[in-house]
């Protein structure tokens, strides 16, 4: 059985890699710190239990990363000769499952407390000898569990496109975005003291709707991967289009007739074969080893592209079907 060498990222990615997953530590101890606040302040109100509840969700994403790339340090093996590469992809599912479960869940019981005109009430605190309405409280924690996330956020996004982790990718940008949750909620809490009873479950309405959408919105991106679909940048909607940029190099080859590539992702990198019509039969096995280590040095992200020959006389590729892709 033919087995992978271990995969090793080039040293400026890895210390790229380093950085992001110290990140994901402090990103983890501010989140932890976040929910353990929320916890002591929740009260009644809806708007609060799922902006808690939404804090509590994401711990999931850090702890997801941070234990796939420990796993996928192992290197391949008789059983699994592929490697391990594609745990973070299992980590990515795993939030996206969570996250789409839970908003769906949160969305209905909002909804259900609004129909039922459930009317929350926000009692008052004794703090050193003074009492105070609990939901100035609320408004505090709140407006501090939003600065952490959109500061770490706006650093995770950056770094993750780096090394195209989709995982903490998708994580950097709902944390940018939690500034929307968190004021959805300090308009709930406020509109309960003004006398608004509504307030406070359609803000928890619009928080999990949010929470939802990031769920679906990133369960099809992991499904996608799993799927072996084209491969997709970090950033970008739309394909990578990396195998077009392969066709070209070996149509470059003075050997090679025609060629196309296909590629699939497998977590943060790339794999897949070519396929290649040669003008010629002679010395093609030295011309085929050549062709496989020039593309799997093309990028940083190519982890293994097995080059095959067709036979020049009946499977010959044309420019018009050189892309089955």
């Amino acid at each position: 059985m033919k087995i992978r060498e271990l995969y090793r990222l080039p040293p400026d990615k890895q210390r790229d890699l380093n950085y992001l997953i110290r990140l994901e530590w402090w990103n983890l101890a501010f989140r932890i710190s976040i929910v353990s606040i929320l916890a002591l302040v929740l009260g009644n109100s809806q708007a609060m239990k799922v902006a808690w509840l939404e804090d509590m969700l994401s711990l999931i994403p850090p702890i997801a990363f941070l234990l796939a790339v420990r796993f996928r340090k192992r290197p391949p093996n008789q059983t699994y000769p592929y490697g391990y590469q594609r745990a973070t992809i299992i980590a990515f599912l795993c939030t996206a499952t969570a996250l789409s479960a839970m908003g769906l869940f949160l969305l209905g019981d909002s909804l259900l407390k609004l129909v039922q005109q459930e009317h929350p009430s926000i009692g008052a605190i004794t703090l050193f000898g003074e009492t105070i309405w609990m939901g100035w409280l609320m408004v505090g924690v709140l407006i501090y569990s939003v600065i952490p996330p959109v500061i770490i956020g706006h650093l995770q996004t950056k770094a993750a496109a780096k090394v195209h982790e989709k995982t903490v990718f998708a994580d950097g940008k709902r944390s940018k975005a939690d500034w929307m949750t968190g004021l959805a909620a300090i308009v709930g809490v406020l509109g309960v003291g003004a006398g608004f009873w509504w307030a406070d479950a359609v803000a928890a309405a619009i928080i999990a709707l949010d929470v939802t959408k990031d769920g679906i919105t990133n369960l099809k991106e992991a499904i996608g991967d799993l799927l072996d679909r084209r491969p997709h940048f970090t950033s970008q909607d739309k394909p990578e289009h990396l195998e077009e940029a392969l066709e070209a190099e070996l149509c470059a080859m003075p050997w090679v007739a025609a060629a196309s590539v296909r590629l699939r992702e497998e977590g943060p990198i790339f794999s897949g074969e070519a396929f290649v019509t040669p003008h010629s039969n002679d010395d093609l096995a030295r011309h085929l080893k050549q062709a496989s280590r020039h593309l799997n040095n093309y990028d940083w992200r190519i982890y293994e592209v097995v080059v095959t020959a067709w036979p020049n006389e009946e499977h010959s590729l044309s420019p018009a079907n050189a892309n089955p892709t």
